[in-house]
């Protein structure tokens, strides 16, 4: 068996064993899985995490003190829509799970879908 790639003919494609080439089927399978779960990926809604840690009496200024960032303008960045690093969204993630006893955390799109109460808002 033959492999035409372009002028050249391809005979090392030819030389694989059946066994090799039914692996590089399933590494396929594999990858097209992968990118089918990862179109119904809804990243971390981060700007609903610091909205319901403000509600908690939570600045920025103080946000900013016990996660590992240089200052409260980073943290109203990420209000305003940015994205923080790997490292600093996880903590975000701990600090918003240790304050309001949530585990799902919320993600983008699930505005009116996921729905909890943060603080005392039991009493309005």
């Amino acid at each position: 068996m033959m492999f035409i790639q372009g002028d050249r003919v391809d005979s090392i494609a030819s030389k694989r064993s059946a066994a090799e080439r039914f692996i590089n089927l399933r590494q396929q399978k594999k990858v097209k899985e992968f990118l089918v779960k990862l179109r119904g990926y809804k990243r971390p809604d981060f700007n609903r995490m610091i909205l319901d840690l403000c509600r908690l009496k939570w600045t920025h200024e103080k946000i900013s003190f016990v996660l590992p960032v240089s200052s409260a303008s980073t943290v109203s960045e990420w209000a305003r829509g940015g994205t923080p690093n790997f490292e600093n969204g996880e903590a975000l993630i701990e600090l918003w799970r240790a304050e309001t006893g949530i585990e799902r955390i919320p993600r983008e799109g699930e505005w009116q879908t996921y729905k909890y109460e943060i603080g005392q808002l039991e009493l309005l």
